[in-house]
């Protein structure tokens, strides 16, 4: 949602999560599912429907999804909620707009309330039982999704999890700092699934896809016949491995995603990320490059290290390493999250709407400085950031090796976050 409390909607879903067609695909056949992602898609409110499953990414699309959740409510059908943020949160928040609370993944949860529901035996909370065999999943529902409304890129899953501990994540919290690999033959059966629907430019949603290179190796060199683009999430360790960037370049990665949260190195131990070193990014960065593929950056100010000096050093660090897509989040105190629990026992948060928990709003009291200059700053950061003379400056003469239609997707980018900037909406969140 926007400022203004409105739902974001844009032309397309310009990437889609894998959590419909991942529970189309386990739903048996004999329900007729129908998938909607409100971003692009109107919601079908005045057709009947027994059961309406919702999830959200944290703070606004969790609001949106109890708005949601509300109206379906009054209009007879059991709403099921359930996802990350829902699993994380107290039950007590989601209780009042669901009939139904799915805590931890659906591949366990969701097909028990299925059979209970055939059984009138439905019950008000479901909590995983067993981790899911990531070997087992079947293909995701592609064809679920309505083409219309959906870009260009297909999601798939080779790896689950995240082994690192950072204490603002979610996804570490929700998995338990977990890492499960997927055999790379059911990768590839559905990397040909999400060809087979249309596109060849596959986005592999994991949350930290370069932590074993070894499975990497096997994976890479066995999409190389497959001939697709891809993009991902990874740890910045692989910019030290010249034989992976090359087979990462050789079997489609022209993007790939780094967390790597501060140029200030003062504010790693506040979240336990010691291991990044802010002194070797520009070597890094460079290194990737030189193999081809274009970076994104993930970055988070307010951190116990930041004075106010953080947004210039961010900016300048930005620009000089001519970062494509850089994003960049205010530290938000996840519920469930190791940080919201140390930032309620120091007493620092003071804005407990939910709503505003999107990256974009100052909840809690910086060390070194007020919220209010922790948020303006933020802004003021991210408007000089993609000007349009800056965006052209970060993507001129970018030696990462991108064909023309990949040069004009990230252009494309830049755009629509400098117009998601103009409207005080967090680029990244949709």
């Amino acid at each position: 949602m926007d400022k203004k409390g409105e739902p974001i909607i844009q032309r397309k879903t310009y990437l889609p999560g894998l959590t419909m067609p991942q529970l189309a695909a386990i739903t048996p056949e004999y329900f007729h599912v129908t998938c909607v992602s409100e971003t692009s898609e109107p919601i079908p409110w005045n057709e009947r429907w027994d059961i309406v499953g919702l999830t959200g990414m944290g703070g606004a699309g969790v609001i949106r999804a109890y708005q949601i959740g509300d109206e379906f409510r009054r209009k007879g059908a059991i709403v099921v909620m359930g996802g990350i943020a829902i699993s994380l949160f107290d039950e007590s928040m989601t209780r009042p707009h669901a009939d139904v609370i799915i805590k931890g993944e659906a591949e366990d949860t969701w097909p028990r309330f299925l059979k209970d529901y055939l059984n009138n035996e439905v019950k008000s909370i479901y909590k995983m039982e067993s981790v899911p065999d990531v070997t087992s999943f079947p293909p995701p529902a592609y064809h679920k999704f309505n083409a219309k409304y959906y870009g260009f890129w297909r999601p798939v899953q080779a790896t689950r999890g995240c082994p690192f501990p950072c204490t603002f994540c979610s996804i570490s919290e929700f998995f338990k700092r977990s890492y499960r690999k997927r055999p790379v033959d059911q990768v590839i059966r559905d990397v040909r699934a999400a060809k087979a629907n249309g596109s060849k430019y596959i986005t592999f949603i994991d949350d930290n896809i370069g932590v074993d290179f070894n499975y990497c190796k096997e994976l890479w060199t066995a999409l190389i016949p497959e001939k697709i683009i891809w993009a991902s999430q990874c740890s910045l360790q692989i910019a030290k491995e010249d034989d992976m960037l090359q087979l990462a370049y050789d079997s489609g990665c022209r993007i790939l995603s780094f967390g790597i949260e501060t140029v200030n190195e003062a504010s790693l131990t506040h979240i336990d990320k010691e291991w990044n070193d802010p002194q070797n990014y520009n070597t890094a960065f460079a290194n990737i490059k030189a193999h081809g593929i274009e970076i994104s950056t993930e970055m988070i100010l307010g951190l116990d290290g930041d004075d106010e000096t953080v947004f210039d050093k961010t900016f300048d660090f930005l620009m000089k390493n001519k970062i494509a897509l850089p994003r960049m989040y205010i530290l938000t105190p996840v519920p469930g999250t190791p940080m919201y629990d140390q930032l309620i026992k120091e007493e620092r948060i003071f804005d407990f709407d939910i709503e505003k928990y999107v990256g974009g709003s100052a909840v809690f009291h910086p060390k070194k400085m007020s919220a209010q200059t922790l948020q303006e700053g933020y802004w003021d950061l991210y408007k000089r950031l993609y000007s349009t003379k800056n965006i052209i400056k970060r993507l001129k003469g970018n030696h990462a090796n991108l064909n023309y239609f990949m040069r004009l997707f990230v252009f494309g980018t830049n755009m629509i976050y400098q117009s998601h900037i103009r409207k005080g909406i967090t680029p990244g969140i949709v």
